[in-house]
């Protein structure tokens, strides 16, 4: 036992405990669930809520999550360890959570813990999906909670760009911004087409549908803090992994990587990017970690009584540029170049949605007829000009927070750490002070093209590519 004889560390109190995670087949979802298995292996078993799809079966998309490279270790060291996995038909769109009566109940009368992890991140999606998928979902959730019998605590992972009016955002719940039986009521009694209309003037000072129905949600989570033991854990901008259980470890083209992808590609050469703001990056098996040690905590901590404990997951001064973070970028390409580039890597900054619109007509959608036009001539299919008007409407899409800076400060993130017992520190210990930003980007680059862009990284082939790039 850590500390004195009464208290579990971080392996004792998993032990023995059914898990429930709502959103494993995410970025961060997959990685709390690869974590967990590897390294609480008393865990007793881990509920999936999956929704189905068209034209697979529930196994087939629990293998989807399984087989992806991130779990190579696991599958190496302890293969038994998914027969713990059980993996239930649901929807966080549906009201209660599209369960059947008998999964529902089997819930509530197994479960310890829960991981509510599930989210549309989609800054595009109309207030009525996005209110129903995150909020109304999240009070699906915490209603099932109250049903659990055996529970030990809940953690609602939100987001630390939910309150991103505020210049800096500490460890506190805020007051709302709308108010959540209010807006659920609109979504669910009023046509979508009138709620887009209306969703501007819904939106007041937040920018889009994501930061407003995750904080609508962190509200919903409060107004429960006299019924269930819970924790609210806001990541920043979660990127590829730094160690565990592979460096570079990403499956999404979404953050800081992407763009640096696209850029050494040649594709992108303009972006709508104040160079000199310093985002806030956390890698996932840090974020992962911290989220499996919050619950710990609240769930041991007898003297919190009915309060919310709120963690920042955010780098502070650990985060670089993103003027840095390009030049890391063009010297991994030059060290490690993308074989196939379209052009040599640039990068033109743009502080405005003018400026930038012109700079994509040059230097993007121009090119791009050009190129496709020779696709057409030899045979092949277009796809530069499509694209790039993806590429724009991302652009334009995360603008609201390419070109500003924030301050999140993480006391109680960083204390966290400090809890954690010396058994469990090989394991848990999530302290990043001697994260190297340069190396952490180099290898999150080599990891998006071996697992996103499916290359070969393999030493031959980098020499291949090094030969073709300084001969251009």
């Amino acid at each position: 036992m850590s500390g004195n004889m009464s208290t579990p560390n971080i392996y004792e109190f998993y032990a023995n405990k059914n898990i429930f995670i709502t959103g494993s087949t995410g970025f961060l979802g997959k990685v709390i669930l690869e974590k967990l298995l590897r390294s609480c292996p008393g865990i007793e078993k881990i509920y999936l809520i999956i929704r189905l799809q068209k034209g697979k079966s529930l196994q087939s998309r629990l293998n989807d999550i399984i087989n992806a490279p991130l779990f190579d270790t696991l599958r190496e060291k302890n293969p038994d360890a998914f027969k713990k996995l059980i993996a239930i038909k649901g929807d966080m769109s549906d009201l209660k959570l599209g369960l059947s009566s008998e999964d529902y109940q089997t819930l509530a009368d197994k479960i310890n813990i829960v991981f509510h992890v599930a989210a549309s991140v989609r800054f595009d999606d109309s207030l009525t999906d996005a209110v129903r998928m995150n909020t109304r979902g999240t009070l699906e959730v915490l209603e099932l909670a109250l049903k659990m019998k055996q529970l030990l605590g809940l953690v609602h992972v939100s987001t630390t760009y939910c309150n991103c009016d505020r210049k800096e955002v500490h460890e506190i719940i805020y007051p709302p911004h709308a108010d959540w039986k209010t807006t659920i009521n609109i979504i669910e009694k009023i046509d979508p087409a009138v709620v887009t209309i209306l969703t501007p003037k819904l939106l007041g000072t937040l920018p889009n549908t994501y930061t407003y129905s995750k904080s609508l949600s962190e509200q919903l989570v409060n107004s429960y803090k006299d019924k269930l033991k819970i924790v609210i854990f806001r990541p920043s901008i979660v990127i590829s992994s730094w160690k565990e259980p592979i460096a570079g470890w990403l499956d999404s083209f979404n953050g800081p990587v992407s763009i640096m992808l696209g850029a050494g590609k040649g594709v992108i050469r303009t972006c709508l990017v104040d160079p000199d703001i310093v985002p806030d990056y956390m890698p996932v098996d840090i974020a992962a970690k911290a989220i499996i040690a919050a619950v710990w905590q609240r769930g041991i901590n007898r003297s919190l009584g009915n309060d919310i404990t709120v963690y920042n997951c955010s780098s502070m001064s650990k985060s670089i540029s993103m003027r840095q973070l390009m030049i890391i970028g063009f010297e991994a390409f030059w060290s490690s170049p993308e074989p196939d580039i379209l052009w040599t890597p640039t990068a033109y900054f743009c502080q405005n949605q003018t400026w930038f619109y012109i700079n994509c007509i040059f230097k993007h959608f121009l090119p791009a007829v050009m190129v496709d036009a020779f696709f057409r001539l030899t045979g092949q299919t277009p796809m530069l000009v499509k694209l790039h008007k993806k590429i724009y409407r991302a652009m334009i899409s995360l603008s609201y927070f390419t070109l500003r800076e924030w301050r999140f400060t993480n006391d109680n993130f960083l204390q966290l750490n400090k809890l954690i017992a010396p058994e469990d520190k090989a394991d848990f210990d999530y302290d990043f002070s001697d994260i190297d930003p340069k190396s952490f980007f180099e290898n999150a680059m080599l990891g998006g093209r071996k697992f996103l862009l499916k290359e070969d990284t393999s030493n031959e082939r980098m020499d291949e590519a090094r030969i073709k790039a300084h001969s251009k």
